[in-house]
């Protein structure tokens, strides 16, 4: 039998893990810790000698993710979209939560008194994987409001590889202290993963780092100082919200998980305060947000008030108690629309996405006009729409940055989403 090659055993040990992701639950590769050591490492070192310490089956630190977690077609894990996201007009396919990366290589050009230019990687985080077309950021060479390094950006810079953060069954986040028994990022039919006993565990959200982690293989690397937050995801997340949205139901911790990172832009550290987070909303927010609907409709009572686009951050945390409240508001159903209490909070994501979006600086809608919509339609270069509305994209990239949410659930010409809580 002919030998095989290194790199036809990379291929064949990626090829094996994605076909186990994809004929499993999407939790059950990882399982809230530690996936499959063969998925992502090769015994031997066949694919990188002495320049591949780690016994990585791909070459670098976002690759190997990318491998499992890049497609083109909608699956629940996936996180970038292949290929057609480089077509002029064609919008990325994932709308996870925390986005698609996909919109880093789109960049847009409109005419507004003089040519404007928007660069795809203004879209969110810049991981970097030279194999599927993720470059540095060419702007920031460090975290804005911190001092990480963009020249070294990976997947695991913010998620912990092996999984080894967990919820334990007094409530509190650590390396150790209980065996993780499953994911702990999922809602099943409103009922919580938590620790069923002492001893036992389940995995923090996302497999995010917390306290002591420093990013491999980094020498400078800030420590992170914060512990991932108390969260929960429907299993169904990676979807259209045409017929109803997706509630992530964040929990206490989100804003302060950020500043590992991010620390003087959210005016945790120095003086760069730009709005305040993680202090409570009170009354009078939390009435403007649940009366609001959308331009000129204020007839809300606070039962459907929810918005995908504007999130906000409970003041929930890791209790059973606590993680059962937040299991009950993380559906896809719109079962659960509830708006906030005066005692919930803003967080970094209620109007970010964690990883990319279709608009500048991440955010979940677009910022940068004064019309989300004009004349009850989403502002394109392809109908008419003026170029100060659709800033270069097509009214169907535009769409998909709502998720496909549908223009009429907008007013007619629809302001600004700052208004939902500071109408």
């Amino acid at each position: 039998m002919m030998p095989i090659s290194a790199r036809r055993k990379t291929a064949l040990f990626a090829l094996v893990a994605c076909l186990l992701l994809a004929a499993l639950p999407a939790r059950a590769f990882h399982n809230g810790g530690s996936a499959l050591c063969e998925g992502c490492h090769t015994m031997h070192n066949q694919s990188g000698g002495t320049a591949n310490p780690y016994l990585l089956q791909a070459a670098g630190f976002s690759t190997i993710c990318l491998n499992c977690h890049e497609g083109t077609t909608i699956s629940s894990y996936r996180v970038s979209t292949a290929g057609s996201a480089l077509v002029v007009g064609l919008p990325p396919q994932m709308m996870t939560p925390g986005g698609d990366f996909a919109w880093l290589k789109k960049s847009y050009s409109w005419l507004y008194g003089t040519i404007q230019n928007e660069h795809g990687d203004r879209h969110g985080h810049n991981i970097i994987s030279s194999e599927f077309g993720y470059q540095v950021d060419n702007l920031n060479s460090t975290a804005p409001g911190g001092t990480y390094p963009a020249n070294s950006l990976h997947c695991i810079s913010c998620h912990d590889p092996h999984g080894l953060y967990r919820v334990r069954f007094d409530s509190t986040v650590g390396i150790s202290g209980g065996a993780i028994q499953s994911s702990g990022s999922y809602s099943d039919n409103g009922i919580a993963a938590n620790p069923s006993q002492a001893g036992r565990a389940v995995g923090v959200y996302r497999l995010l780092a917390g306290t002591g982690y420093k990013p491999p293989p980094l020498v400078s690397a800030p420590v992170f100082n914060y512990d991932p937050p108390a969260a929960m995801s429907p299993t169904d997340y990676n979807r259209s919200e045409t017929v109803t949205q997706t509630r992530v139901a964040y929990g206490n911790g989100v804003a302060s998980w950020c500043v590992n990172c991010h620390g003087s832009i959210t005016g945790h550290v120095g003086t760069r305060f730009t709005h305040p987070v993680e202090g409570t909303l009170g009354s009078v927010i939390a009435t403007r947000y649940n009366a609001y609907l959308k331009t000129g409709d204020l007839s809300g009572t606070g039962t459907a008030a929810f918005l995908s686009l504007l999130p906000f951050e409970s003041y929930l945390g890791n209790s059973a108690a606590d993680r059962n409240a937040l299991a009950a508001m993380a559906r896809s159903n719109d079962a659960n629309l509830a708006g906030p209490t005066s005692q919930d909070r803003v967080g970094c994501l209620t109007c970010h996405r964690a990883h990319a979006s279709g608009w500048r600086y991440a955010l979940r809608w677009n910022n940068e006009s004064s019309l989300l919509t004009y004349n009850g339609n989403y502002p394109g270069n392809n109908n008419g729409a003026p170029p100060e509305y659709h800033m270069g994209r097509s009214e169907s990239e535009t769409r998909r940055a709502y998720y496909d949410r549908l223009p009429e659930r907008f007013a007619v010409n629809q302001n600004k989403l700052c208004e939902k809580c500071h109408v």
